[in-house]
């Protein structure tokens, strides 16, 4: 990729090479806009030039270009204030460049194929595709390299799905790698998450074995929360080592007693409610050590402490002034927290010679006036209205729609990491996501006017064969006018940003119009083989002369076509208006005021020249722009896709390369 990078840079600053990259930024990083939070989980909003090269300097705005242009070498005009510049360009860099843009079609291209310095020899092939549409984006692609050294075997497995019909997720992992060096010994854990709109519930447990563990750190604590009529009991075991300076408080039950009411009956007293302490095992004794060890267990009861946290929280809620709540409403909000109902909170933790056993249940119910009362409460407390109206109101049907589906999402996992005899470390691991009734709340979404999720669905394969690793990868996000959608809130968060004060005129006048061009379709290829890469990238906007016409002052540029021979490139750029000149009549006498004609530059009158220059292809372009069929793109060995992996590596560099071509060219 830095070689296409350096072989870019060195092509010539013409009008319509900066027309083709200021549409091809936008197309690309349109696609990174969206690409980046699919693959990685962030939020991303503008993608940031890269620094791949230190021949590159800064300009304040992008049509500061315009006056550094390099003359053509010819021009040739036409007869209706037209005209044709024609550069070349040395090309020996690159094995292949081709690029075409039509401004009335809203098209445009490129191509680039170059050998790679100093290649990876790691890494055997990646392919990459990825395309951005009005109906959402996807993407897919493949790498096969050769397997880490450390790496003894890998299988990967990871699926999942959002649709109207179902909302599940599977992963399944194995392998084992070189631990000799490492002292993990065997680590396990399973469990399960349920939850529904008014219940929320988890259980499961956690062990390992370790020698890096000694047995002074021996404790053993089994607790346990449950809620009565009247309040809370906590029911407590415990073992555990005392320090000198600690003993003193435990050599007694009374002693413990008094210790423990220490501790817990300072919460009772604050809250105006009462605490009670019964011992129901005691056992105390002294070590040669120096150390002692305490044996016990505990119930303490609490009685009367939900109204005094009621009695709080509705004095707190109304001296909030940001809050606006009058006592009632106050007073409803703290209720709604002491209704919710505490099934069961238990853990327990077992840390004894070297090995460590934790197990854990915790059920909570009845939050659901909670949920709501948290509504009222936002609304309340945004009285700048920074929060949209809208969205806290879909957010509550959303929530309703939960309730009125009794939707249930579970999450379950299973793993272990264990030491073999020989030092390897292996490992295995499944986890699995699944959603009850998930078809009857996107019903009740729809019925209540609230957009469901958008469809997607991504899987990703790993899986070492002999001394290669091959990875595989495809996604498909659905939404409706994404690629518009994301230009424009591209756009808009420049506009939004701390920098959008110190903006040129002419850099706010071209964040305009991407609000303006209404971006169709975008696509980008890239791959490597090798030791070859090749990145093809395309895109189609439904009024691209809103981006072209803010690059130039002078000229308006309908179109770029290029064409290479041997280590030479001819790029062709297309010229409606030249600055109003009357082109028919016109001699380099009439144009030289123009930063496209030099003193080198040859001027074709018109009439003197035939017309038989390359014309952008638009019907090329067209086909590249249309999803292949998986057959086919199999069959292409040309055809590059992208793993779920690989995506924003690929489009963040890409994006790169145009935004700094555009934005930092030098004459």
């Amino acid at each position: 990729m830095l070689s296409v990078l350096k072989s870019l840079a060195k092509l010539r600053s013409t009008d319509g090479f900066r027309a083709f990259l200021a549409v091809c930024m936008v197309a690309v990083v349109g696609v990174a806009t969206i690409g980046l939070p699919v693959v990685f989980g962030g939020a991303t909003t503008t993608a940031q030039a890269t620094e791949p090269s230190p021949e590159f300097e800064s300009y304040d705005s992008i049509t500061q270009v315009d006056s550094q242009s390099e003359p053509a070498d010819d021009i040739y005009l036409g007869d209706n204030g037209s005209a044709v510049l024609h550069y070349e360009n040395d090309s020996e860099d690159l094995d292949k460049i081709d690029v075409g843009m039509d401004v009335s079609e809203g098209l445009v291209h490129m191509l680039v194929v170059d050998d790679v310095e100093n290649p990876n020899k790691d890494v055997e092939s990646a392919n990459f595709s990825t395309i951005l549409n009005q109906q959402g984006l996807s993407g897919s692609g493949s790498m096969v390299m050769q397997q880490p050294d450390d790496l003894k075997d890998l299988t990967v497995d990871v699926s999942g799905e959002v649709s109207e019909d179902a909302n599940e997720f599977n992963a399944e992992m194995s392998g084992s790698f070189n631990g000799e060096n490492t002292s993990a010994g065997t680590v396990s854990t399973s469990g399960k998450i349920a939850a529904t709109a008014d219940r929320f519930e988890t259980n499961g447990e956690v062990s390992a074995e370790t020698d890096t563990m000694g047995s002074g750190s021996n404790m053993y604590v089994d607790a346990a929360v449950t809620e009565t009529k009247s309040g809370y009991t906590v029911d407590v075991a415990q073992e555990r080592n005392l320090s000198q300076w600690t003993a003193s408080q435990w050599e007694t039950r009374d002693q413990a007693k008094q210790t423990l009411q220490g501790q817990y009956g300072m919460l009772a007293t604050s809250l105006n409610g009462t605490s009670e302490i019964e011992i129901t095992n005691y056992d105390f004794q002294n070590q040669s050590s120096g150390q002692s060890q305490l044996e016990i267990a505990y119930t303490v009861t609490y009685t009367g402490i939900d109204s005094g946290i009621e009695e709080q929280l509705t004095d707190q809620l109304v001296s909030d002034e940001s809050a606006d709540l009058t006592r009632s409403e106050a007073r409803e909000i703290a209720t709604s927290i002491t209704e919710v109902n505490l099934e069961t909170i238990s853990f327990m933790v077992d840390v004894n010679e070297g090995s460590v056993d934790a197990e854990w249940d915790i059920a909570i119910a009845n939050y659901d006036e909670l949920t709501l009362a948290m509504f009222d409460l936002m609304e309340a407390t945004d009285t700048t209205g920074q929060l949209p109206q809208e969205q806290l109101e879909n957010a509550r049907k959303s929530i309703e729609a939960q309730q009125a589906a009794n939707l249930e999402s579970t999450f379950t996992w299973d793993g272990s990491v264990e030491q073999t005899p020989s030092g390897d470390l292996s490992f295995n691991a499944t986890m699995t996501g699944d959603t009850k009734n998930w078809d009857a709340y996107i019903d009740e979404l729809e019925s209540n006017d609230v957009e469901p999720p958008n469809d997607v669905t991504f899987d990703l394969t790993a899986e070492t064969d002999g001394d290669e690793l091959s990875m595989d990868g495809e996604f498909k996000l659905e939404s409706k006018d994404l690629a518009g959608q994301t230009i424009k809130s591209w756009a808009q968060s420049i506009q939004n940003s701390q920098s959008s004060t110190t903006m040129s005129p002419k850099t706010e006048e071209f964040v305009s119009a991407l609000n303006e061009s209404e971006l169709k379709v975008a696509r980008i290829d890239a791959g490597l083989t090798d030791g070859t890469v090749r990145v093809e990238a395309g895109a189609q906007f439904e009024n691209m002369s809103e981006i072209t016409d803010t690059v130039s002052e002078s000229l308006s540029v309908s179109g770029v076509a290029t064409e290479q021979h041997n280590e030479t490139t001819s790029m062709y750029v297309y010229v409606d208006d030249m600055d109003g000149i009357d082109t028919a009549s016109a001699t380099k006498a009439d144009l030289e005021q123009l930063s496209v004609v030099g003193p080198e530059t040859t001027v074709h009158q018109a009439g003197e020249w035939e017309d038989d220059f390359p014309r952008p292809d638009t019907d090329a372009m067209s086909e590249f722009l249309e999803t292949k069929s998986e057959d086919a793109a199999k069959d292409d060995e040309n055809a590059d896709g992208t793993p779920g992996f690989g995506i924003g590596a690929g489009l963040a560099s890409i994006a790169g390369l145009l935004t700094t071509l555009v934005l930092r060219r030098r004459a």
